[in-house]
């Protein structure tokens, strides 16, 4: 039964061993390789970058065909009107398009960054899953070795049953501890590969062209609130474009009343488009779209309060996270380390029993998992504050 386990347990272990990236930078270049939500963020910025630079150039002329009957016969006209937009129509448009542009810049780098932060945490939690995983398995080899030493004992008559019964629990206690801590490894290396874009084992960071609407990075704070800020941008772009559609405009005119017979040649001539009737539609979309921009005010004083909360949450975060860990480095886990070896001598001197071993034992392995845990909080929080401060921008950018 033993072996049996321990070949479950080492098959899980080597299922684990995969030839994750060198460090967390090596990770973040894998996902901007092979994560589809970064090429899905490169498409979505090239769209953007196309209709802003289709909203510059001239509306198209209109063309209208008519032909009609009349008492003298079959006739066509034709009229070709090409208005020049000199009414800043053409500028308030381009506006609206910079802006929308802007708006789709800022959810991409808030998306590229929160998506970089992901995998930062996903390779934190699989390399402490695994480290915990390894410690429990070191723990389920000394539970192996007490047992054969105390059913030595037992055997040679120094010991009563009973011993081994308890050798055989902790064992049995310590076995299913490590298999528990083998499938959570298991599960973080699945997520850590699907947050990669699942890589090919050998996989290595292909060159890529650079994010060049990344290298826009904003200041530190800008981040958070580039999103609430270019809404509210784009919703004063549109309101001036509403104001504009209310003013005259020049156009030319190309006119042709027949393709054959006397009247051929073209008349040329200027129009002025004079926008008079509005009928109250133009006047309550511009009433809306005021209070659109009034409400995208608040927001964007609401995100900059939120994000001023966040930030503080997560720097004490990050400090009492250190704090912790600094405690099990320095004090906790060498006493615990000190008394798992001093239980040992007392149990091989006589001074103590197989139950205040085991005791000693399972306080150690508790105290080098919680170890591990603390390096694993401290690691997420630091991960959290460089989300918020966006630092994986500025990683991503330098690379």
């Amino acid at each position: 039964m033993r072996s049996i386990y321990s070949l479950v347990l080492g098959i899980g272990m080597a299922c684990i061993a995969w030839a994750q990236p060198a460090d967390v930078e090596s990770a973040l270049a894998l996902a901007l390789c092979y994560n589809p939500r970064v090429q899905a963020l490169r498409q979505e910025m090239e769209s953007a970058a196309r209709l802003q630079r289709s909203a510059s150039v001239l509306t198209a002329p209109h063309a209208f065909l008519a032909p009609a009957l009349t008492t003298g016969g079959a006739g066509e006209e034709l009229l070709l009107n090409q208005p020049l937009e000199l009414n800043g129509i053409r500028r308030a448009r381009s506006r609206v398009a910079q802006a929308e542009y802007e708006v789709t810049l800022a959810q991409s780098l808030m998306e590229l960054n929160n998506l970089l932060a992901e995998v930062a945490a996903a390779y934190y939690e699989y390399t402490y899953r695994q480290r915990i995983a390894q410690a429990a398995e070191e723990a389920l080899r000394l539970a192996e070795r007490t047992r054969d030493a105390i059913q030595q004992q037992t055997s040679a008559g120094v010991r009563a049953g009973i011993d081994l019964t308890q050798a055989e629990i902790e064992l049995e206690r310590v076995r299913q501890h490590a298999l528990l801590r083998e499938t959570e490894a298991r599960a973080a290396l699945e997520r850590l590969k699907a947050l990669l874009g699942n890589p090919p084992e050998d996989a290595s960071p292909r060159t890529l062209p650079p994010l060049e609407w990344a290298t826009r990075v904003p200041s530190v704070d800008a981040l958070w609130l580039r999103p609430a800020v270019a809404q509210l941008r784009l919703a004063q772009a549109l309101a001036q474009q509403i104001r504009i559609e209310a003013l005259p405009d020049l156009g030319v005119q190309v006119r042709i009343e027949r393709f054959h017979g006397e009247r051929t040649r073209p008349a040329y001539g200027l129009t002025i488009s004079l926008p008079l009737l509005d009928y109250g539609a133009r006047q309550n979309r511009l009433r809306a779209q005021n209070a659109l921009v009034q409400a995208q005010q608040l927001r964007v004083q609401h995100a900059r309060e939120l994000y001023d909360t966040e930030l503080r949450v997560a720097e004490q975060a990050y400090q009492n996270a250190h704090n912790r860990m600094e405690a099990y480095r320095t004090t906790l886990l060498p006493r615990a380390q000190q008394l798992a070896q001093a239980a040992q001598v007392g149990l091989e001197t006589g001074g103590l029993n197989l139950l205040q071993l085991l005791e000693a034992q399972r306080a150690t392995r508790m105290v080098q998992e919680e170890a591990l845990q603390a390096e694993l909080e401290l690691k997420l929080s630091e991960v959290r504050l460089k989300q918020l401060r966006g630092e994986f921008l500025r990683m991503e950018v330098n690379r």
